[in-house]
């Protein structure tokens, strides 16, 4: 999905199979273009380029300077070279003005934030009329922690405490990441001030899984059993005058 920009592989953290269905959700949800974006929490950029061709201006802002180097990098000398701006900022004390973007994108960002509610309200008031928030986020219903179980020290495999998502207390106690079911963050957004327009799941990608696997996780989307996906895809709307 690059494009012929020759802007380089996607991210490690999420192989060319988890970016693509990321995207590809987001879209179908609401269609990716307009005049300005701005992508939370843009690592590397991966996701960041295959959504700029849509949209005039581009923004993308992350606290890690090794991720917007790379997405620096990745731009250099291609014609989005000056539409992408890239910026060290924290998104819950966003440089911009009021009023700014039709549509803001975090990927996997929201469950690592400390100050989640002050983020969202960054986020809504960025936002023009009618613009749109789309994200993506841990989902509460998988059975398996995607970041990994703290325990004794150290960070261990998932599969060493399978359900944990489910107990919320020692959720909270093995892992550094939030999880969300639909109901919880639909009340966030909506106590931001962001209405809920559609929200959907993703099995995980199995970018380096066998064939057969990956075959089997794809039509899971396509059936009841997709609630209990790893990510949560979701699309609000701030309200229009």
């Amino acid at each position: 999905m690059n494009g012929g920009f020759g802007l380089g592989g996607p991210s490690s953290a999420f192989g060319v199979r988890g970016v693509t269905k990321r995207i590809g959700a987001v879209c179908r949800q609401l269609p990716a273009h307009g005049d300005r974006l701005l992508d939370v929490g843009c690592g590397d950029g991966a996701h960041t380029v295959e959504l700029a061709e849509g949209y005039v201006r581009v923004d993308a802002i992350d606290i890690e300077p090794e991720g917007l180097d790379a997405l620096s990098a990745r731009v250099a000398g291609t014609r989005l070279e000056n539409r992408v701006g890239v910026h060290k900022m924290s998104v819950d004390a966003l440089a911009f003005d009021a009023n700014t973007f039709d549509r803001v994108t975090a990927f996997e960002v929201i469950e690592h934030l400390d100050d989640l509610e002050g983020a969202l309200t960054e986020i809504h008031r960025v936002l023009r009329p009618g613009g749109a928030l789309s994200l993506t986020a841990s989902n509460r219903w998988f059975p398996f922690e995607t970041h990994g179980v703290l325990w004794g020290g150290r960070r261990r495999s998932a599969l060493t405490a399978p359900f944990l998502p489910w107990v919320r207390p020692l959720h909270e106690r093995m892992s550094d990441a939030r999880s969300f079911t639909s109901q919880e963050l639909g009340r966030l957004l909506r106590g931001c001030g962001l209405r809920v327009r559609a929200i959907d799941y993703l099995m995980p990608p199995f970018d380096r899984r066998p064939e057969t696997l990956r075959t089997v996780s794809d039509r899971l989307e396509g059936t009841p059993l997709r609630v209990f996906g790893a990510a949560m895809v979701l699309t609000a709307v701030k309200p229009g005058l």
